[in-house]
């Protein structure tokens, strides 16, 4: 059997679409972008939240982090887990962001 036997090839690609670790990647590609702004428009109208928008987003993937928990179906916990690490991303950009800047300046 050959490496490039396309029925063996179907076979992989149907074992790495039911992996989780590849869904909560891609939802957080494909999820997230549709809902963060949601999130984060709820979270201005909060104002302590919406002046420290890093420190929020970063709890909110902790707290969408503990409730994919609650979630039975694998799939269904890793889109919420990408969507958790959409959040958490998006409040440690800022932090990257200011450190390569410094570093790239220095040089």
């Amino acid at each position: 059997m050959s490496i490039l036997d396309p029925s063996r090839a179907m076979a992989k690609s149907k074992s790495v679409l039911q992996n989780e670790a590849i869904i909560a990647v891609m939802s957080a590609s494909i999820v997230a972008p549709f809902v963060v702004p949601k999130i984060n428009s709820l979270m201005d109208t909060v104002p302590i939240l919406r002046d420290h928008k890093s420190i929020a987003s970063f709890v909110s993937g902790l707290v969408i982090f503990g409730i994919s928990k609650s979630f039975k179906q694998p799939m269904i916990r890793a889109v919420v887990i990408g969507v958790a690490g959409a959040f958490v991303l998006s409040a440690l950009l800022p932090v990257y962001s200011s450190l390569t800047t410094r570093n790239a300046g220095g040089q």
